[in-house]
């Protein structure tokens, strides 16, 4: 089994009722941090999602839609700012 798989945590808190996590500010969201595995899972997320959007921005560049683009840049700008949150985390805590 991958070794991923053993670290992703059990418990994950659920939004508001209605509202979508995507458009909660991170401060908001309420992410069980008593663990640097949670933290790390997290962060790693956040950077494949990051690099997700670069991705589909390069191809809608290629396509000439601009509007696009900008949104998936500033999707993963977010992303990126998640990322470097969750790294902040894990090295607060000391790592694994």
């Amino acid at each position: 089994m991958n070794q991923l798989n053993h670290r992703i945590p059990k418990k994950v808190t659920k939004a508001p009722s209605g509202a979508a996590v995507s458009s909660m500010p991170l401060h908001e969201v309420a992410i069980p941090l008593n663990k640097s595995v949670t933290a790390e899972y997290m962060a790693n997320h956040a950077y494949r999602e990051c690099k997700r959007s670069l991705m589909i921005a390069r191809q809608n560049r290629l396509n000439g839609d601009h509007e696009d683009v900008a949104f998936f840049l500033n999707d993963a700008a977010e992303f990126r700012r998640i990322y470097q949150a969750f790294t902040v985390a894990v090295d607060v805590m000391g790592g694994l």
